[in-house]
């Protein structure tokens, strides 16, 4: 068969006529649809005028809200504006209902188990449609997608580390340090090595430390006392090597450095939701939500999660904000509109033009989600307007009224992002901590080396002490138990002319010359030759005469 003969074949099967039939029942077209659905809606708004619904909800402002004034439930929120509109529309009554649990759960006695059980007819909320809640209720068309973030206290720095320290990364500081140890070591076995195997090279053999000293002075654009021969090349090609590695990795770190400190963005600790369970953060969120019930249902999401500390409460967002976010330091993840309400009246509340941006902004969202699920109202499994329901509420997600209602009192720019855009960037100490670290553990370090030196200083001044004790008396006596041991006397030592044999006075050779207004003994040697020896003390000193 051609492509011909399947285009007329298809246009042939596509072709209506009025009363055509195929396989005994009558063709319908888009406009009996259409008309056959306006008939059952009209059917079902007849049916529902006057009749009294049960509908459920929960407190989760701005999308609904339940409080109780002098034993009156109040109804609240985006939810309470889109019953309004229904109510207005097919004139039917409602009645308020709030679940005694809040769970998500189809066995627990929660706003889905109350539908699941037929005990009320719609919840006017917005819960996430889920596969396993869809299997014992009805939920109407998506309103929105729920977004869940994390809202965290704002960071005192970035995440990105010190200043000092964030132009490399750690593996690449943990190399550098890895050959300011080695490359000292290798230089003065190589140079080692070259002169034991070429012993015509007169180069001398450099100490180690003098090597380990070149390697940490070179990183430090420091001189060096070590200067290889230009004719030998070994020498000249290990240090020159050495000094290139230096330059380029001095160049590399002072332009990231500036880059950091000048153009760098805020981050926060948490780029992923996987973070949150290997950095073992503390969180919190509402009990009942789509979060606790994702914990409970999604194994995945259960794993990313794994290793932190969770807490579901009974308490709306602006008494966790203040409560545990502010005063505890947890994380709280919400769905994006009630996180962006928080943060917007907590700004609100610092507005004041002697308070700096950067204390009105104490709260900080991510710009990554948590997880994303549809949300929808939902049914009880024998409520009759499901139709009427969902026509409406579709001409209200189409015209954008849901989503207007959702950012309403909102404003149009982000609230409170994560760089605040300031137009200038002053160094803080947190910048130069990695300084102060440094500094600190220099003067430890040479402080415990002056400790150790003064302690091996007093313990051989200690040993000398008592060599050279009985040279700084004429006669050193020795004591024994408090009292003098005269059987041990030691004699002063012998006078200058007693260091020498001949010349001395008196002596038959001895003779004595003028020179230069000085005296010298005149003598002569073995050899035959004449010396002369001075004969003032401390110039004979200096002097050593063999006969």
């Amino acid at each position: 068969m051609g492509l011909v003969d399947l285009v007329l074949l298809g246009l042939c099967a596509n072709l209506t006529c009025p009363g055509d039939k195929i396989r005994g029942y009558l063709k319908i077209t888009f406009s009996d649809t259409a008309a056959i659905q306006e008939e059952i809606i009209r059917n079902q708004a007849r049916l529902l005028r006057n009749y009294t619904l049960k509908i459920a909800t929960v407190h989760n402002p701005p999308l609904s809200s339940i409080t109780e004034v002098d034993g009156i439930l109040q109804f609240g929120g985006i939810a309470y504006d889109v019953i309004e509109i229904l109510r207005k529309k097919f004139n039917f009554e409602y009645e308020i209902v709030k679940p005694p649990e809040d769970s998500l759960n189809v066995e627990d006695n929660g706003i889905v188990g109350m539908l699941s059980r037929n005990e009320v007819d719609v919840a006017a909320a917005f819960l996430p449609a889920f596969p396993y809640i869809s299997n014992h209720l009805h939920f109407s068309i998506s309103l929105s997608k729920a977004e869940w973030v994390v809202l965290m206290k704002r960071p005192p720095v970035s995440a990105t580390g010190s200043g000092l320290l964030a132009p490399f990364t750690f593996q690449v500081w943990l190399l550098i340090l890895v050959s300011l140890f080695a490359v000292g070591p290798i230089i003065y076995l190589l140079i080692l090595l070259q002169t034991r195997l070429c012993r015509t090279d007169d180069n001398p053999v450099y100490p180690l430390p003098s090597c380990v000293w070149f390697v940490y002075g070179a990183l430090l654009k420091q001189g060096s006392t070590l200067s290889p021969r230009t004719g030998k090349t070994t020498k000249t090609i290990l240090f020159a090597t050495w000094w290139i590695f230096i330059t380029i990795l001095t160049a590399f770190y002072t332009a990231n450095l500036t880059a950091f400190l000048t153009l760098s963005k805020f981050t926060l600790p948490i780029n992923t939701i996987s973070d949150i369970g290997a950095k073992k953060s503390t969180w919190v969120s509402q009990k009942g939500n789509a979060i606790e019930a994702a914990l409970d249902n999604d194994v995945n999401f259960k794993t990313s999660l794994q290793g932190s500390h969770s807490e579901f409460l009974e308490e709306d967002g602006t008494s966790i904000l203040e409560n545990w976010v502010r005063r505890r330091d947890y994380m709280y993840i919400g769905e994006r509109p009630i996180v962006d309400h928080l943060m917007y009246r907590d700004y609100l509340s610092k507005v004041d033009p002697n308070i700096a941006e950067s204390d009105r902004c104490t709260f900080v969202v991510t710009t990554w989600t948590v997880t994303e699920n549809l949300r929808a109202f939902a049914y009880s499994p024998n409520f009759p307007f499901i139709d009427l329901f969902n026509n409406i509420l579709m001409h209200l997600v189409e015209s954008g009224i849901v989503m207007y209602s959702l950012r309403e009192g909102l404003p149009d720019t982000q609230i409170c992002p994560l760089d605040l855009g300031s137009k200038e960037r002053q160094l803080q100490n947190t910048d130069l901590i990695m300084t102060y670290y440094i500094v600190v553990g220099g003067f430890i370090v040479s402080t415990i080396a002056f400790l150790i030196e003064l302690l091996c200083t007093k313990c051989n001044g200690k040993i000398k002490s008592n060599k050279q004790s009985r040279a700084d008396t004429l006669f050193t006596v020795a004591e024994k138990k408090g009292r003098m041991d005269e059987n041990r006397l030691f004699p002063p030592p012998p006078p200058y002319h007693a260091l020498f044999k001949p010349p001395f006075p008196h002596s038959e050779n001895a003779t004595t010359k003028n020179v230069n207004g000085r005296d010298y003994w005149v003598i002569k040697s073995v050899d035959g030759n004449t010396r002369l020896i001075p004969i003032r003390a401390p110039s004979a000193f200096l002097f050593q005469y063999d006969n």
